[in-house]
């Protein structure tokens, strides 16, 4: 979960384009100048990104945020730190300092770098479009939420004392992963459904991604 953001700022600084607009200038790196409006879209751009890859309600995601990093489990702490408004700032205006050095450098020019770019976005735009369609396959009624609510509050005793409403809150998350599950599968048979495919019958693609065999010493000769 913590390394989503790291990714996502890096990408959000990477293809950043400055627009014109009338909010206040926070700072000017260089020639480029950090709007409040600037940064209110890549921080919720960031929030809308972990909440859909990670399966989570950007409301509960806000909520998360805003506990006291004590009151986060440990192995989340790092998420809750990195996701404060004024770190996320810190993490995306370094990001912006790095990419003008780099180009400065010529070395977002570099092919081999172009081809990374290229691959990454790759992955997040797939990433992103099969969460937004599993997404809207998702539903989860308030009498589901309530029979899961009861069902989990007999099974944990934690759960059995928080609030009607994030115990709810709760049940729908877990409802959500179970859906989720389901529809994940379906909804990339879906995509491939329509996609024309085409191979080629000359082409051993079986032959070409097997592995290849090491060869081996004859045992006379192996020392």
């Amino acid at each position: 979960m913590t390394k989503i953001l790291p990714l996502f700022v890096f990408l959000a600084s990477l293809f950043l384009v400055q627009c014109s607009d009338s909010s206040p200038v926070i700072e000017t790196l260089d020639n480029h100048k950090i709007t409040v409006k600037d940064f209110e879209a890549a921080y919720d751009t960031a929030l809308d990104s972990i909440s859909r890859l990670q399966n989570i309600e950007k409301k509960t995601l806000l909520e998360f945020i805003e506990k006291d990093i004590n009151e986060v489990p440990q192995n989340f702490q790092d998420l809750n730190y990195q996701l404060q408004k004024k770190n996320f700032y810190q993490t995306y205006r370094q990001m912006i300092m790095t990419r003008l050095v780099a180009e400065k450098n010529g070395y977002i020019s570099r092919p081999d770098v172009a081809e990374v770019i290229k691959q990454v976005e790759m992955q997040t735009i797939a990433q992103m479009y099969v969460s937004e369609q599993v997404e809207k396959k998702i539903q989860i009624t308030d009498e589901q939420a309530k029979a899961e609510c009861e069902r989990l509050r007999g099974l944990d005793k934690n759960i059995a004392n928080l609030t009607i409403d994030k115990c709810l809150t709760f049940a729908k998350a877990q409802i959500k992963q179970l859906q989720t599950r389901e529809q994940l599968p379906l909804v990339v048979e879906r995509i491939k459904e329509e996609v024309t495919i085409k191979r080629n019958d000359k082409f051993d693609l079986d032959a070409y991604l097997a592995p290849k065999k090491k060869v081996e010493e004859p045992a006379n000769q192996q020392k």
